[in-house]
């Protein structure tokens, strides 16, 4: 538990360093303030080829600061085999547009999601493939302003010593109607595995659009429960 305890100050102790040198360099230029995209993801086994994955993020424009958007998914997964499974669930969305100074506008969306995952293990090192397609839609307006888009993200991780790991991933969004091009998004970063069910990881993250970039430092804690050992479960007749 000391182990734990030590671990969750380090990584805290990152966070606020590179909080303070980013309000440090606002002073001079808002162009390299860094964002932040806090993470709370798992997945819940209720059977042995059933789970339930929870997602919620809280993205900051600039360090833990001005509030860009809330997002909590959640949904169903099946497990197809030892390597590959598919989910399908919906996901809410709130988040604040900076149109001026004084003039945030806050909206609300609604998404409908379906997505593969396949993964592969070479040795120790792990990549993984996951092919999304998402229905979005603004909900409380008068005009829904529906999307389509598919997502492909390649992800590779490699441990690097005792229970610390390098992790990175790259995930490209296209458009179904429209502009083809909707962002892509890359992540590099190490993490640690704090006990067998619970892991942290911390590192750079960049959004990339056709007319702007961000910066971003990503921080997520991941955690994995299973119900099959108890009589919370649903049994296979």
């Amino acid at each position: 538990m000391e182990y734990v305890r030590y671990c969750l100050r380090l990584l805290c102790s990152i966070v606020f360093t590179v909080s303070l040198t980013q309000d440090l360099q606002a002073q001079n230029s808002s162009e390299n303030d860094y964002g932040s995209w806090i993470l709370l993801y798992g997945n819940t086994k209720i059977h042995e080829e059933w789970s339930v994955p929870v997602v919620g993020i809280v993205r900051h424009h600039h360090m833990l600061d001005k509030y860009g958007f809330f997002f909590f998914r959640t949904g169903a997964t099946y497990k197809l085999s030892k390597a590959s499974t598919i989910t399908g669930g919906f996901a809410l969305l709130n988040s604040n547009s900076y149109l001026g100074p004084d003039d945030v506008k806050n909206t609300n969306q609604l998404w409908l999601y379906a997505e593969y995952n396949l993964n592969t293990l070479y040795h120790t090192q792990k990549i993984s493939h996951r092919f999304r397609l998402e229905n979005r839609r603004l909900i409380n307006v008068d005009d829904p302003k529906v999307n389509n888009r598919v997502r492909y993200r390649l992800q590779y991780v490699k441990p690097i010593y005792k229970d610390i790991y390098f992790k990175a991933f790259n995930e490209l969004f296209l458009n179904i109607k429209g502009e083809t091009f909707n962002q892509n998004r890359v992540f590099i970063g190490f993490g640690q595995q704090l006990t067998p069910k619970i892991k942290v990881d911390i590192g750079y993250f960049n959004r990339k659009f056709k007319k702007s970039n961000e910066d971003i430092i990503r921080l997520s804690l991941s955690f994995n429960i299973d119900l099959t050992k108890n009589d919370l479960a649903l049994k296979t007749n």
